[in-house]
């Protein structure tokens, strides 16, 4: 692929990842959503390291957005009995209340995308979730200092 090519593909991604950007402010932050996200719908992964394993992010962001989660009163500590180093996370009614919240936000304009692309929109998800494999840790092959 030519490099002027590449170039108007990346224009286009920064144009789609600009239309799919949340239009209202919510309490949350996009990355606070997620981990609300990951602790409704795997609560058994309820730990800082699992949460960090889980949504790909560094554990010094999980950190950062935890501490504000706490502070928020979305999610709750638990001191594991058996570890007293290491405590489970849970969400709490006002977690879960923003939650809804953040995601009718940051979702609208996926939806609306949706609705008026169609099989376009589902097939470009489709190839999105394919691409990211190959981002996912042990998975694909990069090439070190290669650009073109």
């Amino acid at each position: 692929m030519e490099w002027t090519d590449m170039i108007h593909y990346q224009q286009q991604m920064q144009k789609i990842m600009r239309a799919l950007l949340p239009e209202h402010k919510s309490m949350l932050t996009v990355s606070e959503c997620e981990l609300l996200a990951h602790l409704y719908l795997q609560p058994e992964q309820n730990t800082p390291i699992l949460l960090s394993q889980g949504s790909g992010m560094k554990k010094e962001a999980v950190s950062r957005c935890l501490k504000t989660l706490y502070e928020k009163n979305c999610i709750s500590k638990q001191r594991n009995a058996a570890d007293e180093r290491s405590y489970q996370l849970f969400l709490t009614e006002t977690g879960l209340a923003e939650l809804r919240k953040g995601y009718e936000n940051i979702l609208q304009p996926f939806y609306d995308l949706w609705r008026s692309s169609g099989k376009d929109f589902e097939m470009f998800m489709y190839y999105a979730d394919k691409l990211a494999a190959h981002i996912e840790p042990g998975k694909g092959k990069k090439h070190e200092n290669e650009i073109l």
